[in-house]
């Protein structure tokens, strides 16, 4: 490819694809495939080529894997439609998306996965009335019958899915772990620097992971006792920190209580340490709940209301 430099439209109009909301797509050299990008996005590019993978998507992972660093992939996977691959560019955007396009493609040709003329849930010929459809804002063509049953299989899943007990008191337990996890990095943090608020997201992210590990559901329950927990613990431990810290040296102070308070009234590199933790506690907590939120949020769409056939 030449090194000219492309916007996502000139990128689509070079390349005969249709352009959508921060995206464009459709056949590019004998393969249907979807490019979006958004500089804010999180990927803020995530390219999809949908091919039969069956049976071969460890071949595929293993390529993908092996030239992770030239293809700039950030991650990548594989699933039952095709491949996606999520690259960090920083300049040169559309030129890079076409020759990671390039490169992928000359290897799926180059090992036989078939291309835009195949059905990628079955593997066999489209024939002549293919359905235009989507999936997970990808879209592509299918044979009537297996979008019909890809369709009713994902909301069977889903239907078992919200059938499972969701385990509050266990996911509770998971996000105190969490927290415990939070409050011993604190406890180092501040024996080492002084300054070790950053732990609060450790405990409201591990929390959350550990929630979900347990059993409990992704609920607002669970964003909430994510944050709350770590947040009260490690305001409880920094106030812990301060009383030991104050223990090894009362000097006139009747007890360590007297003596914070007058460490905070001296002011000084103590009191800018003090208001440092006490406030980016609170905002590294924030950080980590608003993550855990988005997770929620993203979880509540669900995969079949994703899938559509052209015009519905």
């Amino acid at each position: 490819m030449s090194k000219k430099r492309f916007k996502i439209g000139e990128f689509a109009a070079e390349h005969g694809l249709t352009l959508g909301k921060h995206c464009c797509y459709g056949e590019y050299k004998g393969y249907r495939v979807h490019v979006r990008y958004r500089a804010m996005g999180n990927p803020a590019c995530l390219i999809t080529v949908v091919t039969d993978t069956k049976g071969r998507d460890k071949q595929l992972e293993k390529f993908l894997e092996k030239n992770k660093k030239e293809l700039k992939l950030t991650n990548y996977g594989v699933v039952g439609i095709g491949l996606m691959v999520a690259p960090q560019l920083y300049a040169n955007i559309f030129r890079q998306i076409g020759e990671i396009l390039d490169k992928i493609i000359r290897f799926l040709k180059k090992e036989g996965y078939p291309g835009a003329e195949i059905c990628p849930y079955c593997g066999t010929p489209l024939g002549e009335h293919p359905v235009d459809m989507w999936e997970s804002d990808i879209p592509f063509q299918a044979h009537a019958a297996c979008y019909e049953r890809a369709y009713a299989a994902v909301r069977e899943k889903e239907k078992r899915e919200a059938e499972l007990p969701d385990k509050k008191l266990l996911g509770s337990c998971g996000a105190l772990l969490g927290a415990l996890a939070g409050c011993v990095a604190f406890i180092l943090m501040f024996i080492w620097w002084n300054f070790a608020a950053i732990a609060a997201a450790v405990g409201v992210l591990l929390g959350g992971w550990l929630y979900g590990k347990f059993g409990g559901k992704n609920t607002p329950f669970k964003v909430f006792a994510s944050a709350a927990l770590p947040l009260v613990l490690t305001y409880g431990v920094f106030l812990l920190c301060l009383v030991l810290q104050a223990n090894t040296d009362l000097g006139a102070a009747a007890n360590a209580f007297e003596k914070i308070a007058a460490n905070l009234a001296a002011g000084g590199q103590y009191l800018t340490m003090f208001i440092l933790n006490a406030v980016f506690i609170a905002v590294f907590a924030l950080v980590g709940t608003a993550y855990n939120l988005f997770s929620y949020l993203r979880s509540r769409k669900k995969i079949s209301a994703q899938m559509r056939r052209e015009g519905e």
